[in-house]
């Protein structure tokens, strides 16, 4: 049974495409867009419209996912081999689009795109010249295009051929809307609470001199210290996996299968919080990145089971269907909005046993801040709490070059089968300068600011 924006939408697209060959539906994460593009295909298909369905997506996990929605919807292979009626490829997979450009322009195609703002570049994988080439002609050649999204996106430097979704200011533009708010409401998603933790009094020390900021904003305003400083410092990961590992304990008392996800920067960083959860928490986490062969496995594995925490490095942005995710740790370097809404989607799809709350724990980067209280926007009703809590204020060291991650265990590249050198090259791995420059920084106090979002229901 589909939920009711769904089939509203539903009746919306099948009416429009007989005026138009394109529909973009904009719903929120964790709303159920996969299902409904697999309706849509198969209402154009019980009416003759398509003979045939192609999806794209960002990953391989996420593409999995949508060949099986697909082939459990429309009852057919959905594996792109002999009598199958679609099939789910990555974006990547334009390297290989020939055939499915030649096909294109003899059949009847429904093209789905899932997470269309790819094409205009996130800020992790930006969509290059020839694969946009190849985008555009698949979308002119296709009988009808369904693109989806569920991260409100700015198109002033989208190019031309999905111009037809910006109006002049370069705001999206979609036929069909389905907000956060609207989700929350009809108990699609779960509401988010996040939490922004700043630091009070920091003392920088460069050699013998001290510099001492008030918070975490006027310290990287300074430039003595970057954001990646920060999150691979010891002291900040434990007090921020602190607050998740509590959280998701809280959780687990009620809902045993609850789950705990951690964007990390670097593999090198992943392996650092994986060690301090062992250590200081005693608490076990599977690593997953793009680049692992079995990442796919290892997500399904977690997805499927009821361990506590997956530490992910660019894998679980968005797209992928875990449902019990419901705390969330973000250490990433990564700083941009539609990257924030990408993670805080992970954790607000709702599931019967667990509550309908979503956690979010994060370091008050100012741009971060900016982007939870315009989250909070979207939501009808907010308030903002400020605390203290007293920490150790024992100087600590800090490495400007992330090598050694001060006290972290060292990453085994000969473990790996692969070079440092070669895991650079994949962004996978950090080589240590010939210079590097030490700070201890001293820290009085952390400041959390509570941004949390709610509904208010007569």
């Amino acid at each position: 049974m589909l939920r009711r924006w769904q089939q509203d939408c539903l009746e919306q697209a099948v009416i429009a495409y007989k005026n138009q060959s394109h529909f973009l539906v904009l719903a929120s994460p964790g709303a159920g867009k996969t299902m409904l593009a697999a309706q849509v295909a198969k209402q154009l298909i019980t009416n003759d419209q398509v003979d045939y369905v192609v999806c794209f997506s960002p990953s391989r996990v996420v593409a999995s996912s949508i060949e099986k929605t697909f082939r459990s919807v429309l009852e057919r292979p959905f594996h792109g081999r002999l009598g199958a009626i679609g099939v789910s490829k990555t974006y990547h997979s334009l390297i290989n689009a020939n055939q499915l450009i030649s096909d294109l322009r003899n059949s009847r195609v429904l093209v789905v795109f899932d997470e269309i703002h790819h094409c205009a570049g996130d800020g992790v994988s930006e969509f290059n010249s020839w694969g946009l080439h190849l985008l555009s002609s698949i979308q002119e050649l296709a009988t009808y295009t369904l693109s989806l999204t569920g991260t409100p996106w700015r198109t002033d430097t989208l190019p031309l051929p999905f111009a037809r979704y910006a109006d002049p200011e370069g705001n999206i533009l979609c036929d069909f809307s389905y907000g956060l708010a609207e989700a929350i409401r009809d108990g699609v998603c779960r509401m988010p609470q996040v939490t922004a933790i700043d630091i009070e009094d920091i003392t920088v020390k460069r050699q013998q001199e001290f510099t001492a900021y008030q918070d975490i904003a006027a310290l990287l305003e300074s430039g003595e210290l970057g954001y990646r400083d920060l999150i691979k410092h010891p002291e900040i990961i434990e007090y921020l996996l602190g607050k998740g590992v509590s959280k998701l304990s809280e959780l687990r008392q009620t809902s045993p299968r609850a789950g705990g996800l951690i964007v990390a920067s670097s593999y090198e960083h992943a392996l650092q919080i994986q060690e301090l959860l062992a250590s200081v928490f005693g608490k076990k986490a599977t690593v997953v990145s793009c680049y692992q062969d079995d990442s796919a496995d290892l997500i399904d594995d977690f997805k499927n089971g009821d361990a506590e925490w997956i530490i992910s490095i660019a894998m679980i942005a968005e797209g992928t269907d875990i449902p019990r995710l419901q705390v969330c740790c973000h250490l990433t370097d990564v700083t941009t909005e539609l990257y924030f809404r990408q993670i805080t989607g992970r954790v607000i799809r709702t599931t019967p046993d667990q509550e309908n709350q979503a956690y979010l724990y994060m370091l008050a980067e100012p741009s971060l801040v900016e982007y939870a209280e315009r989250l909070n926007e979207d939501v009808p009703g907010c308030y903002v709490y400020e605390g203290s809590e007293q920490v150790r204020g024992a100087a600590i060291e800090v490495c400007s070059e992330p090598a050694g991650y001060c006290g972290a265990s060292t990453y085994t590249n000969a473990d790996q089968g692969i070079s440092a050198s070669e895991l650079a090259g994949l962004g996978l791995y950090e080589q240590e300068n010939s210079k590097s420059v030490s700070f201890e920084v001293n820290l009085k106090s952390f400041r959390e600011r509570l941004l949390a979002s709610y509904l208010a229901f007569s």
